[in-house]
């Protein structure tokens, strides 16, 4: 079994040696490499860039944090209330749906004349008679 954390220093330690062999070799003969060239070339534009978000980055604090936070999250579920609300108004143009959000919800017409047994009936009237 391999162990990832092997294969990156075995990794990091070869690219080591190459740059110092590569450095060894332009020192030795006196000429750069295409590749120094190129990093040589766009090394103002990496610079202007790590620069660029560091400074972003350094107008964050934790309270700038936390509203940022809070912003996104807000955002999020006016979106999710837009949806529901959208949803809703969907349901609610089909009577029969309406009539099934109106159950869920505990709103609608209580039928005093349920599917009781016999039994049950006669228990709560009995037990009305006692309470008075």
């Amino acid at each position: 079994m391999t162990n990832i954390a092997t294969i990156s220093f075995f990794a990091s330690f070869v690219g080591i040696i190459g740059m110092i062999s590569v450095k060894y070799f332009e020192l030795k003969t006196g000429k750069k490499l295409w590749f120094a060239l190129l990093v040589q070339r766009h090394d103002n534009m990496v610079h202007k860039a790590y620069s660029g978000v560091r400074k972003f980055f350094s107008y964050f604090n934790k309270h700038n944090a936390i509203l940022f936070i809070q912003w996104i999250i807000v955002s999020i579920l006016s979106w999710i209330r837009s949806f529901y609300i959208w949803v809703r108004a969907k349901a609610h143009a089909h009577p029969p749906s309406k009539k099934v959000i109106d159950m869920v919800r505990g709103k609608g017409n209580i039928v005093n004349n349920g599917g009781a047994s016999f039994y049950l009936k006669k228990i709560s009237e009995d037990g009305k008679e006692i309470i008075k």
